[in-house]
């Protein structure tokens, strides 16, 4: 039966004064010194104060249906679009497609307070699934933000693995705001029509730390992690010691190993933050006098003092019966040495009981701990026309890739090396160690379906340790540059930490190559982010788009390594490959305070070196100091003198989404030509095919540096003819530009794709 609409939307002001009636109490249960509280205004809606207008009283009529759950007018739309499908399927089995989007609701506070009040039993399932979709907790606050509220949109998708209810709130131009999936199901969940005891609303606001420490404790007792992962029995320098009463205290790493907890997060942008903010963050390092920690921090004191982020990573250790974690900002002191420290991180993370990441923050300041209010009312059965509405898990891999901390540098290292991590986002978590993957649960969600490859843009998490153990040169290879590939999409603070936020990967690289006498069984050889052993196709790299020069790190790297392009730059790594034969490494030039040349494997053994394993780490700090290499192979001029040079709005031929060349209006001509939007270049010989490369720089807007064209990294207009070419593989090639006032070196500009059948000539370069 339909609940009718009095005029004075009566049943609405019933049901929040209720509601209001329990609030009291809910609150003062949530408000512990471990969680924030439920804010109020969470209940405040204006619907409790004013008449809604007629269509928003229409929407969130209810009505038992057939299957006798509560359905609000707004789900109508929902069981219209079963019923398309249907009839779609009636027609052709095969079909596929995504139907027309329908709105169910004027926006998400409306479906909040049809969820919550109306007890639409889709509504909740709706609810949930937009909230479990936002990985922070500040993203789960923007959906009730009052700018966000535009209407809540459902469009069905039909495939033939399965249909997904796909939800959406898009602005007037439909650029989607937050979007969530939902999968309707003829099939029930096997909890479905179990009657459980489920927890009270209160705790489910809290996370699931009993299922948590079961998996935890499950990974420890039971997998093999420890025991092959593990790099050696030795404990940071430094730890953060978790006393009662809400105290801390930083202390010398024990001599015997200790189970301890890495946080793994954001510091934040300081250009986006009020400087006292960001003093704040700064000011949690621990000081030191003549190398020892100062007395106010080796003491007892309060973890209150610290951000918030740090504060909640104590909070969840401690639940999980931990005494000890591990902060970078708190322990390593100032005044240590940085770059020592830096190359020890694969013993940091890879001896820790498990990495916490901070994905629930977006900055150190923001809390871990949010209310979960996604769990806020217990979940249950939803039924429309036939069809089960399940919530999804989010793959892992997704919640990978959104976080803000995985878009600083730092913590893609931080990832890769540790053997277990546990995710914390907003809303649950997700554990993950080589052999087992989980995340916090509802008895009525789905898995998340199994991913592809063309799912995930990076590898899996454990995967770069995994063939380090197992010792499969050719995989630890391809992961070095599916690391590269993710690392040059991230920031850092201080771009002179270029190297040194992914020493610990190279000096676990290394290792892996080693035998036990610390010696390498292949020629390997670190040079400036790349590798000897597969130079020709490290040295094959590119930008998806050319790029500004103004960010350039030239002076941090050498124009031929991926560490001299600006931050935050899209690479291609990872391509088929194969080199050519006429490709060869000559060796490395280094230079020694009085200016003779020395090679990375000379500066090692004047080193005494006591300690075999030391040597990947002095291999590391040596290689990232490398500037020129000598290479040898096929190699010629790029464009002919007699080439003409043609607008690119000439050639360019567009059919759709396809793009290619049309060189009709200059047969049996030599040409060139260069797009100046995205740094395309071709070149093409008089009656032979074409040649495309990528330049990795533009032509900078405000003209070029210094006072000459030349000094600028990026190619000038008309330097294109200066071009050499230097074959790398069968299908690629580097572009090199000789350096101003040299006739010796030459710098790398772009890279291109090559014809086999090309004609070559032999010669020398460096």
């Amino acid at each position: 039966m339909e609940t009718p609409t009095p005029a004075s939307y009566y049943w609405v002001q019933r049901l929040g004064r209720r509601l209001y009636g329990r609030k009291s109490q809910l609150l003062d249960s949530c408000r512990s010194r471990h969680y924030t509280t439920i804010q109020e205004e969470h209940y405040q809606h204006h619907a409790y104060h004013r008449v809604p207008s007629p269509q928003v009283q229409d929407l969130l009529r209810v009505k038992t249906n057939e299957h006798g759950q509560l359905q609000c007018r707004g789900c109508d739309q929902i069981t219209y679009l079963l019923r398309w499908a249907e009839a779609e399927r009636r027609k052709d089995p095969n079909h596929k497609g995504t139907s027309p989007k329908r709105i169910i609701h004027n926006s998400y506070v409306e479906l909040d307070l049809c969820a919550r009040m109306s007890n639409c039993d889709a509504c909740q399932v709706l609810r949930r699934a937009l909230l479990l979709d936002q990985i922070t907790g500040r993203d789960a606050e923007r959906l009730r933000h009052t700018d966000n509220q535009w209407p809540i949109q459902v469009a069905l998708d039909i495939r033939p693995g399965g249909d997904s209810l796909l939800v959406t709130i898009e602005k007037g131009s439909g650029i989607p705001l937050f979007s969530a999936t939902v999968v309707p199901s003829q099939k029930p969940c096997l909890a479905v029509g179990k009657k459980t005891k489920g927890p009270s609303a209160v705790s489910r606001l809290r996370p699931n730390f009993e299922e948590l420490r079961q998996v935890v404790s499950n990974c420890h007792d039971n997998h093999q992690c420890s025991s092959r992962y593990r790099w050696n029995s030795r404990n940071p320098s430094w730890l953060l010691e978790i006393l009662d009463d809400g105290k801390v205290r930083v202390v010398p790493g024990p001599d015997h190993l200790v189970p301890y907890v890495v946080l793994s997060y954001s510091w934040g942008d300081p250009t986006t933050m009020p400087a006292e903010e960001w003093a704040r963050i700064k000011g949690a390092s621990t000081k030191t006098i003549n190398g020892v920690p100062v007395a106010e921090r080796t003491n007892p004191f309060p973890r209150s003092i610290l951000p918030e982020t740090m504060q909640d990573a104590i909070v969840i250790t401690q639940e999980l019966d931990y005494k000890y974690i591990w902060i970078d900002n708190v322990c390593i002191p100032k005044g240590t040495d940085w770059d020592t420290e830096a190359s020890l991180m694969h013993e940091v993370y890879g001896n820790a009981a498990f990495t916490l990441l901070a994905s629930s923050s977006t900055k150190a300041t923001e809390p871990m701990l949010h209310d979960r209010l996604a769990w806020l009312q217990e979940p249950k059965p939803c039924k429309l026309r036939n069809h089960f509405l399940y919530n999804t898990q989010k793959p892992l891999h997704e919640v990978r890739l959104d976080p803000p901390a995985s878009q600083r540098a730092w913590t893609l290292q931080e990832e890769r090396l540790s053997p277990r991590i546990l995710y914390w986002t907003g809303q649950r978590w997700y554990w993950s160690c080589p052999e087992h993957q989980t995340v916090e649960s509802s008895p009525l969600d789905l898995p998340s379906p199994a991913c592809t490859s063309e799912d995930q843009s990076w590898s899996p998490p454990q995967r770069f340790l995994d063939v380090c153990r197992i010792g499969d040169f050719q995989s630890i290879d391809q992961e070095w540059l599916d690391i590269v590939e993710a690392y040059t999409r991230r920031d850092l603070a201080h771009s002179a930490d270029r190297f040194l936020a992914i020493s610990g990967l190279a000096v676990r690289f290394l290792e892996a190559k080693m035998d036990g006498g610390g010696k390498t069984r292949v020629s390997e050889q670190y040079l400036a982010g790349l590798w000897r052993e597969d130079l020709a196709r490290h040295l094959s790299w590119s930008v998806a788009s050319a790029v500004d020069p103004r960010g350039s790190h030239q002076d941090v790297a050498p124009s031929w390594s991926w560490a001299s392009l600006p931050l935050c730059v899209n690479t291609k790594m990872r391509h088929a490959f194969r080199q050519s034969p006429h490709f060869q490494f000559v060796g490395v030039r280094q230079f020694s305070s009085d200016h003779t040349p020395i090679t990375p494997t000379a500066a090692l053994n004047q080193q005494v070196v006591t300690n075999p394993r030391l040597r990947s780490k002095l291999a590391e700090q040596q290689g990232r100091t490398v500037k020129q290499i000598e290479i040898q192979g096929r190699f010629r001029r790029l464009i002919s003198e007699n080439s003409c040079a043609v607008s690119w709005e000439a050639i360019e031929w567009k059919r759709g989404d396809r793009v290619g060349f049309n060189f009709e209006q200059f047969p049996g001509r030599d040409l060139h030509s260069r797009n100046h939007d995205d740094g395309r270049i071709v070149s093409k010989d008089a009656h032979g095919g074409e040649v495309v490369g990528q330049l990795d720089y533009l032509v900078p807007a405000g003209g070029y540096f210094g006072d000459k064209k030349s000094d600028s990294v990026a190619l000038a207009d008309g330097e294109e003819t200066e071009l050499m070419c230097l074959e790398l593989g069968e299908l690629a090639m580097l572009l090199l530009q000789r350096n101003p006032g040299s006739e010796e070196t030459w710098r790398r500009v772009v890279i291109m794709g090559i014809d086999v059948a090309k004609q070559w000539g032999l010669c020398h370069t460096q």
